[in-house]
């Protein structure tokens, strides 16, 4: 069978409902569609037997063509044994010209395993994606760490490309998705994984991939209290704290807290930059921002380009009148 369609893994929350990023990768499929003509857009969902009938209907509002879930009650949660093997022989199934993957804990394992199995390329965390020459996908990442970007032609079928959350917009169309429902043999008694228990890691953030605001940090706030600044203004904005690379590789932030084409890439309604110069892997990974505001003391640093509000100053300056501000926003709030 010729490999023909667009097959994505449909990654799902712990409370069942459509991870952003499969979305974000339905609407740049969307697009790619339109540039290699009869091609299919497939979403590939693995869970537990439930109503499905929500999921099927907005999965189909973002370009899904068809909906295959697999299904069984012995499924309670993401299984390293059987997740990227059933996936692996859906597309084996179903052969399609593209697999595009979200790049998540999940995603990345299942690209892993799938290139694999069925002896393809992949392109790991993408930051684009588009048709290149001979109609064959064209996927472009950060190279040498995040300085230089690559693009990147796989001449072997199925091309697979995984995507961090947030790269691609999402965008609703008008339209309707048929579900396709398939089952495998689960065999547990070749389970060699067993959940026993399990815990959610505590951290002093909100989850970048939600949040509205974000309120990151460069190498410029990591000295004396910058750093401390920034989390009380986040507390009082009700923001997530995140920061570059610098401040990763400084100590200030966790890995999970950095944005760039080698940490994470963010799409909050509000982002604020304090202490950040802008260099383009960290600029690229802010570009779906809503609005940006920074904060430097360097009037010339690329960080300006991008913002929709700039305040040049010394931020050990600038923060604390923020904070207090807002420190009298909520009083007043309160009050009311």
């Amino acid at each position: 069978m010729e490999p023909n369609g667009i097959l994505i893994y449909g990654e799902l929350t712990e409370n069942y409902s459509i991870r952003p990023v499969v979305k974000q990768l339905l609407s740049k499929a969307v697009e790619l569609k339109e540039k290699i003509w009869n091609q299919r857009i497939m979403v590939c969902i693995i869970g537990p037997r439930m109503n499905y009938e929500k999921i099927i209907y907005e999965l189909g509002k973002y370009g899904a063509d068809e909906v295959v879930i697999i299904s069984d009650n012995r499924i309670t949660g993401y299984n390293c044994n059987y997740f990227p093997k059933f996936f692996a022989e859906i597309a084996k199934k179903y052969p399609p010209r593209i697999i595009l993957i979200g790049a998540t804990v999940q995603g990345k394992e299942i690209a892993s395993y799938t290139a694999t199995k069925l002896d393809t390329g992949l392109t790991a965390d993408c930051t684009n994606l588009d048709i290149g020459e001979n109609n064959l996908l064209l996927s472009t990442r950060p190279t040498f760490g995040g300085q230089l970007t690559a693009d990147i032609l796989c001449r072997t079928f199925p091309q697979m490309a995984t995507v961090q959350e947030n790269v691609f917009k999402e965008k609703e169309i008008e339209h309707t998705a048929t579900a396709i429902f398939s089952w495998f043999d689960i065999n547990e008694e070749e389970n060699k994984i067993r959940i026993i228990k399990s815990t959610k890691k505590e951290t002093k953030s909100k989850d970048l991939a939600s949040a509205k605001i974000i309120v990151a940090g460069g190498k410029g706030a990591c000295k004396d209290n910058g750093f401390a600044l920034i989390y009380q203004l986040a507390q009082k904005m009700k923001a997530a704290v995140a920061g570059s690379r610098e401040a990763f590789e400084l100590g200030y932030i966790t890995k999970s807290q950095q944005i760039g084409q080698t940490g994470k890439t963010v799409a909050p309604e509000l982002y604020i930059a304090v202490g950040i110069s802008g260099a383009s892997q960290h600029l690229t990974a802010i570009k779906n921002s809503g609005k940006i505001i920074a904060v430097n003391k360097d009037v010339n640093a690329p960080i300006f380009k991008q913002a929709d509000i700039g305040i040049v100053g010394d931020l050990f300056e600038v923060l604390p009148e923020l904070i207090k501000n807002f420190e009298t926003v909520n009083k007043e709030e309160n009050d009311e």
